[in-house]
């Protein structure tokens, strides 16, 4: 079983290491999209808090709900942000424990990938916003597509041949915009598209990138689960595929996901 748990260690490191790599970029482009008019913003699966620092900057009087299923996660949030606007809240994103026609904006940043029943997330979001609200998400291209962790698999993988760690299926799952499509149609949700962006993250070297790779996701929990003495060896390999592939100061990581919209 594949724990996903974003817990400890693992959220402080995500957010120092792993953000600029991956995050900060779509963060600003989801919330580029949000509504200059909404006033009640829900977000789903709000790990450190990245995506509700840029809407607080954005909508700074908009009531903004932040939730994330891991405590750790949000406690990370909510030490950056002290806000009488901002509502924190532990919540399963299948279960959203808010009244229906409560929200003009869902926001979801690479959740709903770890999400195990979708379909019930979607219809979720769905019946929380308003009538002509507005659900937004990301989620991640085929591996493949995304350097950074394509990469980091491969290494990982040629570490651990015959028990590889597979926490990496999970956040790249979900690229199929048919698949996506029809989740947000089932909802009852019109005006759909699906989006493919290409964006770019940075990290300041190797180091760090291999830092927030390894340490600052679950796969830390499986590489130490198989053999915790490998992890200087996994991070030194990474580094230098990492310099070979992004330079050796001030990397520019190619990203690549879907954003998805749709209308109540």
């Amino acid at each position: 079983m594949i724990e996903i748990a974003f817990a400890g260690t693992i959220a402080e490191n995500y957010e120092k290491y792993l953000r600029p790599v991956l995050f900060d970029k779509p963060a600003k482009d989801i919330t580029n999209r949000v509504p200059h008019s909404a006033g009640a913003i829900l977000e789903l699966a709000c790990g450190t808090g990245i995506v509700t620092e840029a809407l607080k900057e954005k909508f700074p009087s908009a009531k903004i709900t932040a939730t994330d299923i891991n405590p750790d996660m949000l406690a990370v949030a909510q030490d950056k942000m002290q806000d009488s606007n901002i509502v924190w809240d532990v919540v399963n994103a299948e279960e959203i424990p808010y009244t229906d026609n409560s929200f003009d904006v869902v926001l979801c940043q690479f959740g709903i990938m770890f999400v195990p029943d979708k379909q019930k997330m979607v219809n979720e979001a769905f019946r929380v916003l308003k009538p002509g609200g507005k659900f937004i998400f990301n989620t991640w291209d085929e591996i493949k597509n995304v350097p950074a962790t394509g990469i980091a698999s491969e290494v990982i993988t040629e570490f651990f041949k015959t028990d590889p760690p597979a926490f990496y299926t999970i956040p790249f799952s979900m690229y199929n915009p048919a698949e996506i499509k029809a989740y947000l149609e089932n909802a009852g949700f019109k005006n759909i598209s699906v989006e493919n962006i290409k964006l770019e993250g940075t990290s300041p070297s190797p180091d760090d990138m291999a830092m927030g790779i390894v340490e600052g996701n679950p796969i830390y929990t499986e590489i130490c689960q198989r053999g915790k003495n490998m992890l200087p060896a996994i991070k030194k390999s990474l580094s230098e595929k990492f310099a070979k592939a992004f330079g050796n100061t001030s990397l520019k990581i190619p990203l690549s996901l879907f954003v998805t919209e749709g209308t109540k």
